[in-house]
């Protein structure tokens, strides 16, 4: 028992060494990182160089949002939705992701895992169809083995279905990617869409750009999407980038005439350089007092100039224009006459009126379509309507929400978690899409990654299902 002991002690200290010192011996990031959990795990990274995670530690008294990621237990996790308190690898808002160099985390099994998660085991790559924990990798049929291939989608580029023939016509299908998923682009179904818009470019407050999030994700997707006749655009801003909305930014890189046009001179060159087929602005949200409005309206009339000079499109995410009871809000005001006669279509967010039943219902997006169409005078083909492809408030994906009820398909609420989701099943999402066909210009999905891939149950199948029926 006391030799134990000696050994025990002797393990740890040694592997609190190895972390404190190994950065300072070595000038180069190693290639693996480790965390003991339990004496057997301390023991496997004695001897090795052990890396402190880019991102920061899990806090369990802090909020983090969709998008977040954090390091736990030697892993690293994305936030799906609003969290606090959850603990990663046991809570189906983490999703567990590969780190920055491509490499995959080793399967644990004192880690859960939910569908989509991918783990290395005995040198194979493995993916999680659903919820686990404790299942081996190679012997629970939980588990897909991905032949050691890094790309958990080895064939992206699928021919469509021979009787499943791409939407066609006037009528747009347009998808939100998020940069933020590469690992699920072998999802994408092409000839269920007519536009795709890559999410997000982040702006920065000196009229300047980051660097694209997973740039060779956006290069595959526009490889293939233009081999399916699918166009792309480079979707800029969104509501918040790392936790802090992007509306101050947006403000401050359009304050003057010279930043305006090194804003839009920048994002048309980052679209140039990907091959991009167009812009897509979210800027959430222009508002109706102030120089908001004004600035907004110089900025998308530059950019509407300088994009039809290279036959690129111009699309704006807008407000849903009115509340649930079809009250009018007040910055709708914002996207001007001269805003809406520059850009090709507006994509209207009709959703997150709030949340239970408020969230997204038919009602709902008839009150955003009537409002644009009718009230604001926009021609019917340039209202997109938009449907969301996740519920509130859990937050959680469609996906998720059938992994909760496998009935989820067929009706607008679900429990996950304990919680009540409002969502659109099918026969909303066709209703929704029957009701664009008639009176609109198209459907905008946010977003394609959280549908299921179960074709018998996915919602961008029962759209594009609808579309080719009344074509």
């Amino acid at each position: 028992m006391q030799s134990h002991r000696k050994k025990v002690s002797f393990l740890a200290v040694l592997v609190f060494l190895i972390a404190l010192f190994a950065p300072m011996l070595s000038g180069t990031p190693t290639a693996q990182a480790a965390q003991a959990n339990d004496l057997s795990d301390a023991a496997q990274v004695v001897g090795q160089t052990v890396q402190a995670s880019a991102y920061p530690a899990w806090d369990s008294g802090k909020n983090y949002l969709g998008g977040d990621i954090v390091s736990y237990n030697g892993s690293e996790y994305k936030a799906k939705w609003w969290t606090q308190g959850d603990v990663p690898g046991e809570s189906e808002v983490w999703e567990l992701i590969s780190p920055s160099d491509g490499s995959y985390p080793a399967w644990s099994s004192s880690n859960a895992y939910v569908g989509g998660d991918i783990v290395t085991y005995n040198g194979q790559l493995y993916k999680a169809k659903w919820w686990t924990l404790g299942e081996i990798p190679g012997v629970a049929a939980v588990w897909d083995l991905l032949a050691g291939n890094p790309d958990p989608n080895p064939d992206p580029d699928p021919d469509p279905d021979p009787n499943d023939p791409p939407v066609s016509g006037d009528f747009k299908v347009v998808g939100y990617y998020p940069s933020w998923e590469p690992g699920k682009v072998g999802t994408i179904q092409y000839n269920n869409l007519t536009h795709i818009n890559y999410a997000f470019a982040i702006p920065t407050s000196d009229g300047s750009l980051l660097p694209l999030e997973n740039p060779d994700t956006a290069r595959q997707i526009i490889q293939t999407a233009h081999k399916n006749g699918v166009k792309v655009l480079l979707a800029v801003g969104g509501w918040e980038y790392n936790g802090t909305p992007l509306e101050n930014t947006f403000m401050a890189a359009t304050n003057t005439p010279q930043k305006i046009e090194k804003f839009g001179n920048a994002i048309i060159a980052m679209a140039r350089e990907y091959g991009f087929d167009g812009v897509d602005m979210d800027w959430e949200h222009p508002r109706n007092d102030g120089t908001s409005k004004q600035q907004y309206e110089s900025f998308m009339l530059y950019l509407s100039a300088e994009l039809k000079k290279q036959n690129m499109l111009l699309t704006s995410a807008v407000l849903s224009g009115v509340t649930p009871e079809g009250v009018v809000y007040w910055d709708s005001a914002a996207h001007t006459d001269a805003v809406i006669n520059a850009v090709d279509w507006i994509n209207v967010m009709a959703y997150d009126g709030g949340d239970g039943d408020r969230h997204s219902s038919y009602n709902f997006a008839a009150l955003c379509g009537k409002y644009w169409k009718e009230t604001r005078g926009m021609p019917a083909h340039k209202v997109v309507l938009g449907v969301p492809f996740y519920g509130r408030p859990s937050w959680a994906s469609y996906a998720a929400i059938l992994q909760a009820n496998p009935n989820a398909y067929n009706t607008d609420i679900s429990m996950i978690n304990g919680m009540e989701a409002h969502y659109n099943g099918i026969p909303t999402i066709q209703r929704k899409t029957q009701y664009a066909l008639e009176e609109l210009g198209g459907i905008m999905i946010w977003e394609l990654t959280q549908d299921t891939t179960d074709s018998s149950k996915s919602l961008l199948q029962a759209i594009g299902n609808t579309v080719r029926a009344h074509e």
